[in-house]
């Protein structure tokens, strides 16, 4: 592939971006994607994020696939990867449409200049919604459902193991996706939080405040003894899900895990995420589990990715931005490692996402 190193940002009816960046090689290191144990071990997974169209790419990916070790399925993997690439570097230009009134403009520009191809971006003038404001509750153009619902699959998921021991926490403007969930699952116990006091709720749903009274009840039949107590939290609970506005998750889940300590599993929705500022905040919810891609896991672990401002809404338009480049590059088929979860294309049809869940680990950041 020709170098490109100048760029040219013409901010009239279209803006031609030809730019030039190299990243840094990642080990991924997955054992939940589309890949053969044998092809994370040769460090191939890294090339199905689609970022690196260069000719050394394609060199590297030829050789991956004259190694002898490698089974049919996961050469054919490979030699489709390949093309795929190939395919996107011969292409002379793409063509990016995006409407006048777009408030992600800025981060899109920001997100093709990163990318070492040839892509104008055209202002449409219409009223024709090529990316929607809300970047996750809203199915993009070319996917099959919306981040927001991609997430919840994966929590039915996991309610599902556990239905008759999960206790669910959501609050009025997640109710649609509380009726998913309860709807599938009618023993689960539900709580609306009214935006009360976190603590009280905390304490009142866990049990804490009954065996408060408990105590004081029998501490009152015998002032003069003396008795050792700790509140025990209620047994019939084992996970706790909790579907919040992204501020509401500062004050929610630590009052849960002061009252209840480490006795329950927590299942964060992916909006917990929201409201991140920086990597090191996730440590606020260290060994509670989210709905979060690998790729974006790794890269935040390896320090790629340090600020989290608006992390879901970039990989949203990463990943939307990706797949409008292999559609005009006239692919059949892709598996693609992206940062919004494992993405399925196939030409004349939405794309598929699959997000694993995730234990949230103090190594990410101390590693």
């Amino acid at each position: 592939m020709r170098s490109r190193k100048n760029t040219v940002i013409t901010l009239i009816s279209s803006i031609v971006i030809l730019a030039s960046c190299t990243s840094a090689d990642i080990n991924h290191s997955s054992k939940n994607f589309i890949l053969e144990e044998s092809l994370q071990a040769k460090d191939v997974k890294k090339y199905f994020s689609y970022k690196d169209f260069s000719a050394k790419a394609i060199r590297q990916l030829d050789l991956y696939i004259k190694d002898s070790q490698f089974s049919s399925d996961e050469l054919n993997n490979l030699k489709k990867l390949r093309s795929n690439i190939r395919k996107i570097a011969s292409k002379e230009a793409f063509i990016i449409y995006t409407g006048k009134s777009n408030i992600y403009s800025f981060e899109l520009i920001q997100l093709i200049y990163g990318l070492d191809l040839p892509i104008q971006i055209k202002w449409d003038q219409s009223d024709k919604k090529y990316i929607s404001q809300n970047l996750l509750s809203e199915a993009q153009l070319g996917f099959c459902s919306s981040l927001y619902e991609d997430a919840l699959e994966t929590i039915a998921t996991e309610v599902s193991s556990a239905s008759d021991s999960a206790l669910l926490i959501y609050s009025k403007g997640f109710s649609d996706e509380k009726n998913f969930l309860t709807n599938q699952f009618p023993k689960i116990n539900s709580i609306l939080f009214k935006r009360d006091d976190p603590q009280l709720l905390a304490a009142e749903t866990l049990g804490i405040n009954s065996s408060n009274k408990r105590f004081k009840k029998i501490t009152s039949l015998n002032p003069n003894q003396k008795l050792e107590f700790s509140a025990r939290p209620r047994h019939d609970v084992q996970k706790i899900f909790l579907l919040l506005e992204p501020a509401q998750f500062q004050s929610v889940f630590p009052a849960f895990r002061y009252h209840g300590g480490n006795k329950f599993q927590y299942v964060n929705f992916i909006s917990s995420l929201e409201a991140l500022n920086n990597a090191n905040q996730l440590l606020d919810f260290e060994n509670s589990s989210v709905t979060l891609s690998e790729r974006l896991s790794q890269n935040i672990r390896s320090k790629e990715i340090t600020s989290l401002e608006g992390i879901m809404q970039r990989s949203m338009l990463h990943d939307w931005l990706l797949i409008e480049i292999i559609k005009q590059a006239g692919i059949r088929s892709a598996d693609i490692d992206g940062m919004t979860g494992t993405l399925k294309f196939q030409s004349n049809s939405c794309t598929k996402r699959n997000l694993p869940m995730q234990r949230i680990n103090s190594n990410w950041i101390n590693s």
